[in-house]
Protein backbone atom coordinates (compact mmCIF):
# COMPACT_ATOMS: atom_id res chain seq x y z
CA UNK A 1 0.00 0.00 0.00
CA UNK A 2 1.30 3.46 -0.92
CA UNK A 3 2.29 5.78 1.90
CA UNK A 4 -0.12 8.47 2.98
CA UNK A 5 0.43 11.93 1.48
CA UNK A 6 0.47 14.47 4.32
CA UNK A 7 -0.04 18.20 3.82
CA UNK A 8 0.83 20.48 6.74
CA UNK A 9 -0.32 24.10 6.72
CA UNK A 10 0.24 26.97 9.13
CA UNK A 11 -3.05 28.58 8.05
CA UNK A 12 -5.88 27.76 5.61
CA UNK A 13 -4.48 27.67 2.06
CA UNK A 14 -5.87 30.15 -0.51
CA UNK A 15 -8.88 28.85 -2.40
CA UNK A 16 -8.34 30.61 -5.75
CA UNK A 17 -5.39 28.40 -6.84
CA UNK A 18 -7.46 25.32 -5.98
CA UNK A 19 -10.25 26.51 -8.30
CA UNK A 20 -7.69 26.99 -11.07
CA UNK A 21 -6.46 23.44 -10.53
CA UNK A 22 -10.07 22.18 -10.48
CA UNK A 23 -10.77 23.74 -13.89
CA UNK A 24 -7.51 22.70 -15.54
CA UNK A 25 -6.98 19.22 -14.02
CA UNK A 26 -7.61 16.29 -16.34
CA UNK A 27 -9.07 14.02 -13.62
CA UNK A 28 -8.47 10.72 -15.36
CA UNK A 29 -10.56 8.70 -12.91
CA UNK A 30 -9.93 5.27 -11.43
CA UNK A 31 -8.63 2.39 -13.50
CA UNK A 32 -9.26 -1.25 -12.78
CA UNK A 33 -7.99 -2.19 -9.34
CA UNK A 34 -7.20 1.44 -8.46
CA UNK A 35 -8.59 3.45 -5.57
CA UNK A 36 -8.25 6.94 -4.12
CA UNK A 37 -4.89 7.15 -2.32
CA UNK A 38 -4.67 8.27 1.28
CA UNK A 39 -4.26 12.06 1.53
CA UNK A 40 -4.33 13.98 4.81
CA UNK A 41 -4.04 17.70 5.53
CA UNK A 42 -3.50 19.31 8.94
CA UNK A 43 -3.54 22.74 10.57
CA UNK A 44 -2.84 23.37 14.25
CA UNK A 45 -4.25 26.19 16.35
CA UNK A 46 -6.97 27.42 13.99
CA UNK A 47 -9.10 30.32 15.20
CA UNK A 48 -12.40 31.71 14.00
CA UNK A 49 -12.62 35.07 12.25
CA UNK A 50 -15.42 36.93 14.06
CA UNK A 51 -16.55 38.91 11.01
CA UNK A 52 -16.78 35.85 8.77
CA UNK A 53 -18.66 33.97 11.47
CA UNK A 54 -21.14 36.85 11.83
CA UNK A 55 -21.72 36.81 8.05
CA UNK A 56 -22.34 33.07 8.17
CA UNK A 57 -24.84 33.39 11.01
CA UNK A 58 -26.73 36.06 9.10
CA UNK A 59 -26.87 34.15 5.80
CA UNK A 60 -27.89 30.85 7.43
CA UNK A 61 -30.30 32.19 10.07
CA UNK A 62 -28.33 31.44 13.24
CA UNK A 63 -28.67 33.74 16.25
CA UNK A 64 -25.81 35.19 18.26
CA UNK A 65 -24.05 32.82 20.62
CA UNK A 66 -20.75 32.22 22.38
CA UNK A 67 -20.71 28.80 20.67
CA UNK A 68 -20.15 27.88 17.04
CA UNK A 69 -23.13 26.74 14.95
CA UNK A 70 -23.00 22.97 14.50
CA UNK A 71 -22.31 23.31 10.77
CA UNK A 72 -19.69 26.09 10.88
CA UNK A 73 -16.58 23.89 11.31
CA UNK A 74 -17.37 22.43 7.88
CA UNK A 75 -17.07 25.93 6.37
CA UNK A 76 -13.91 26.63 8.35
CA UNK A 77 -12.31 23.55 6.76
CA UNK A 78 -13.46 24.29 3.19
CA UNK A 79 -10.08 25.64 1.93
CA UNK A 80 -8.42 22.45 3.14
CA UNK A 81 -11.13 20.31 1.48
CA UNK A 82 -10.29 22.06 -1.78
CA UNK A 83 -6.54 21.55 -1.31
CA UNK A 84 -7.01 17.80 -0.73
CA UNK A 85 -9.40 17.23 -3.66
CA UNK A 86 -7.25 19.20 -6.12
CA UNK A 87 -3.96 17.64 -5.03
CA UNK A 88 -1.94 15.97 -7.79
CA UNK A 89 -2.45 12.56 -6.13
CA UNK A 90 -6.26 12.88 -6.12
CA UNK A 91 -7.46 10.97 -9.21
CA UNK A 92 -11.01 12.34 -9.67
CA UNK A 93 -12.07 15.60 -11.27
CA UNK A 94 -13.43 17.98 -8.64
CA UNK A 95 -15.90 19.78 -10.90
CA UNK A 96 -18.83 17.42 -11.31
CA UNK A 97 -18.53 15.72 -7.91
CA UNK A 98 -21.91 15.49 -6.18
CA UNK A 99 -22.31 15.85 -2.41
CA UNK A 100 -24.85 13.08 -1.66
CA UNK A 101 -24.73 12.73 2.14
CA UNK A 102 -23.29 14.59 5.12
CA UNK A 103 -23.00 13.60 8.77
CA UNK A 104 -21.74 15.80 11.60
CA UNK A 105 -21.10 14.53 15.11
CA UNK A 106 -20.23 17.01 17.85
CA UNK A 107 -18.95 15.69 21.15
CA UNK A 108 -19.51 19.01 22.90
CA UNK A 109 -20.28 22.62 22.08
CA UNK A 110 -17.33 24.58 20.68
CA UNK A 111 -16.60 28.09 21.91
CA UNK A 112 -16.07 30.82 19.34
CA UNK A 113 -12.71 31.73 20.91
CA UNK A 114 -11.23 28.20 21.04
CA UNK A 115 -8.04 27.22 19.21
CA UNK A 116 -8.67 24.05 17.21
CA UNK A 117 -6.49 21.47 15.46
CA UNK A 118 -7.90 20.45 12.07
CA UNK A 119 -7.38 17.20 10.17
CA UNK A 120 -8.92 16.41 6.77
CA UNK A 121 -8.44 13.04 5.12
CA UNK A 122 -9.57 11.03 2.13
CA UNK A 123 -8.71 7.57 0.85
CA UNK A 124 -10.44 4.57 -0.68
CA UNK A 125 -13.79 4.39 -2.46
CA UNK A 126 -16.98 2.36 -2.91
CA UNK A 127 -18.42 1.20 -6.22
CA UNK A 128 -22.09 2.17 -6.49
CA UNK A 129 -24.65 1.75 -9.25
CA UNK A 130 -24.12 5.24 -10.67
CA UNK A 131 -20.38 5.72 -10.20
CA UNK A 132 -17.86 5.91 -7.37
CA UNK A 133 -18.47 7.15 -3.83
CA UNK A 134 -15.87 8.26 -1.31
CA UNK A 135 -15.82 9.91 2.12
CA UNK A 136 -14.08 13.18 2.91
CA UNK A 137 -13.56 13.17 6.68
CA UNK A 138 -12.96 16.29 8.77
CA UNK A 139 -11.95 16.25 12.45
CA UNK A 140 -11.31 18.98 14.99
CA UNK A 141 -9.43 18.38 18.24
CA UNK A 142 -9.24 20.69 21.25
CA UNK A 143 -6.25 21.77 23.34
CA UNK A 144 -6.43 18.46 25.25
CA UNK A 145 -6.07 16.55 21.96
CA UNK A 146 -9.64 15.24 22.16
CA UNK A 147 -11.64 14.93 18.94
CA UNK A 148 -14.70 17.12 19.52
CA UNK A 149 -16.19 17.47 16.01
CA UNK A 150 -16.28 15.04 13.08
CA UNK A 151 -17.82 15.65 9.67
CA UNK A 152 -18.18 13.05 6.93
CA UNK A 153 -19.05 14.29 3.44
CA UNK A 154 -19.95 11.46 1.08
CA UNK A 155 -19.17 12.45 -2.49
CA UNK A 156 -20.21 10.82 -5.77
CA UNK A 157 -18.22 10.80 -8.98
CA UNK A 158 -20.79 9.87 -11.60
CA UNK A 159 -20.06 7.22 -14.16
CA UNK A 160 -20.76 3.67 -15.15
CA UNK A 161 -21.02 1.98 -11.77
CA UNK A 162 -20.20 -1.56 -10.74
CA UNK A 163 -22.38 -1.56 -7.64
CA UNK A 164 -25.93 -2.84 -7.25
CA UNK A 165 -28.78 -0.37 -7.58
CA UNK A 166 -30.65 0.07 -4.25
CA UNK A 167 -34.09 -1.48 -4.08
CA UNK A 168 -37.14 0.76 -3.74
CA UNK A 169 -37.78 -0.72 -0.29
CA UNK A 170 -34.31 0.32 0.83
CA UNK A 171 -34.79 3.84 -0.56
CA UNK A 172 -38.15 4.32 1.19
CA UNK A 173 -38.21 6.90 3.96
CA UNK A 174 -40.37 6.68 7.08
CA UNK A 175 -43.37 8.96 7.35
CA UNK A 176 -43.11 11.73 9.92
CA UNK A 177 -45.91 11.31 12.44
CA UNK A 178 -47.20 14.23 14.52
CA UNK A 179 -44.93 16.56 12.58
CA UNK A 180 -44.23 20.27 13.02
CA UNK A 181 -43.76 22.59 10.05
CA UNK A 182 -41.65 25.62 9.13
CA UNK A 183 -41.35 27.46 5.84
CA UNK A 184 -38.83 29.88 4.37
CA UNK A 185 -37.73 31.31 1.03
CA UNK A 186 -34.44 30.70 -0.74
CA UNK A 187 -33.86 33.88 -2.77
CA UNK A 188 -32.21 33.92 -6.18
CA UNK A 189 -28.99 35.36 -4.75
CA UNK A 190 -28.59 32.95 -1.82
CA UNK A 191 -25.93 30.98 -3.70
CA UNK A 192 -23.77 34.07 -4.10
CA UNK A 193 -24.42 35.17 -0.52
CA UNK A 194 -23.48 31.76 0.88
CA UNK A 195 -20.41 31.59 -1.35
CA UNK A 196 -19.31 34.94 0.05
CA UNK A 197 -19.23 33.64 3.64
CA UNK A 198 -18.34 29.99 2.97
CA UNK A 199 -15.85 30.30 0.09
CA UNK A 200 -17.69 27.75 -2.09
CA UNK A 201 -17.86 29.47 -5.49
CA UNK A 202 -18.92 26.44 -7.51
CA UNK A 203 -20.53 28.01 -10.63
CA UNK A 204 -23.68 25.87 -10.36
CA UNK A 205 -24.67 27.99 -7.34
CA UNK A 206 -23.88 31.50 -8.57
CA UNK A 207 -26.17 32.39 -11.48
CA UNK A 208 -28.49 30.91 -14.09
CA UNK A 209 -25.89 31.59 -16.78
CA UNK A 210 -23.05 29.74 -15.02
CA UNK A 211 -25.36 26.93 -13.87
CA UNK A 212 -26.53 26.28 -17.44
CA UNK A 213 -22.96 25.43 -18.39
CA UNK A 214 -23.35 22.36 -16.14
CA UNK A 215 -26.85 21.37 -17.26
CA UNK A 216 -29.01 23.19 -14.70
CA UNK A 217 -31.79 25.54 -15.87
CA UNK A 218 -31.11 27.92 -12.96
CA UNK A 219 -28.63 28.25 -10.12
CA UNK A 220 -29.10 25.70 -7.32
CA UNK A 221 -28.77 26.17 -3.57
CA UNK A 222 -25.68 24.83 -1.78
CA UNK A 223 -26.46 21.59 0.01
CA UNK A 224 -24.62 22.76 3.10
CA UNK A 225 -26.65 25.98 3.15
CA UNK A 226 -29.80 23.84 3.21
CA UNK A 227 -28.35 21.84 6.09
CA UNK A 228 -27.24 24.95 7.97
CA UNK A 229 -30.58 26.71 7.45
CA UNK A 230 -32.33 23.59 8.78
CA UNK A 231 -29.96 23.44 11.77
CA UNK A 232 -30.79 27.08 12.54
CA UNK A 233 -34.51 26.30 12.39
CA UNK A 234 -34.08 23.26 14.63
CA UNK A 235 -31.73 24.96 17.11
CA UNK A 236 -33.82 23.83 20.14
CA UNK A 237 -33.27 20.21 19.06
CA UNK A 238 -29.48 20.77 18.92
CA UNK A 239 -28.92 21.96 22.48
CA UNK A 240 -27.64 18.61 23.76
CA UNK A 241 -23.85 18.45 24.11
CA UNK A 242 -23.22 15.16 22.27
CA UNK A 243 -25.31 15.33 19.11
CA UNK A 244 -25.20 14.20 15.48
CA UNK A 245 -26.99 15.57 12.42
CA UNK A 246 -27.05 13.58 9.22
CA UNK A 247 -28.67 14.42 5.90
CA UNK A 248 -29.13 12.91 2.45
CA UNK A 249 -29.39 15.35 -0.44
CA UNK A 250 -32.15 14.22 -2.80
CA UNK A 251 -33.13 16.76 -5.47
CA UNK A 252 -31.48 20.14 -6.09
CA UNK A 253 -33.26 23.34 -5.09
CA UNK A 254 -33.58 25.59 -8.15
CA UNK A 255 -33.38 29.24 -7.13
CA UNK A 256 -35.44 31.15 -6.21
CA UNK A 257 -37.58 28.70 -4.25
CA UNK A 258 -39.97 28.35 -1.34
CA UNK A 259 -39.22 25.49 1.05
CA UNK A 260 -41.08 23.58 3.72
CA UNK A 261 -39.43 21.80 6.65
CA UNK A 262 -41.39 18.96 8.24
CA UNK A 263 -39.93 17.59 11.47
CA UNK A 264 -40.93 15.21 14.24
CA UNK A 265 -39.07 15.39 17.59
CA UNK A 266 -38.84 12.18 19.58
CA UNK A 267 -37.07 10.76 22.62
CA UNK A 268 -33.89 9.78 20.76
CA UNK A 269 -33.78 12.52 18.19
CA UNK A 270 -35.65 14.39 15.48
CA UNK A 271 -36.43 13.21 11.95
CA UNK A 272 -36.95 15.85 9.29
CA UNK A 273 -37.73 16.38 5.61
CA UNK A 274 -37.11 19.47 3.48
CA UNK A 275 -39.35 19.75 0.44
CA UNK A 276 -41.26 22.15 -1.77
CA UNK A 277 -44.37 23.72 -0.14
CA UNK A 278 -46.62 20.96 -1.54
CA UNK A 279 -44.42 18.21 -0.16
CA UNK A 280 -44.13 16.65 -3.61
CA UNK A 281 -40.42 17.27 -4.30
CA UNK A 282 -38.10 16.00 -1.59
CA UNK A 283 -34.89 17.99 -1.46
CA UNK A 284 -33.24 16.69 1.73
CA UNK A 285 -34.01 14.12 4.41
CA UNK A 286 -32.26 13.75 7.72
CA UNK A 287 -32.13 13.05 11.40
CA UNK A 288 -30.76 14.65 14.55
CA UNK A 289 -29.53 12.05 17.05
CA UNK A 290 -28.90 12.49 20.76
CA UNK A 291 -25.85 10.39 21.67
Amino acid sequence: MAAETTLDYDSPPPVAPAYVRAVTASGGGLGGGESIPAIRARISGMRVNARKLADYRRVCGFGRSAQLPLTYPHVLAFPVHMAVMTHADFPLKLLGLVHVRNRIEQQRAIGTDEALDLSVRVGGHRDVHNGVEFDLTTEYSDSDNRVIWTGTSTMLSRGKGRGRKPSRAKEAEPALESAHYATWDAPANIGRRYAGCAGDYNPIHLSALSAKLFGFPRAIAHGMWLKARTAAELAPQLQQEHVAMQVAFKRPVLLPASLMLKYAPGDGGTDFLLSDPDGETRHMTGRIEYL
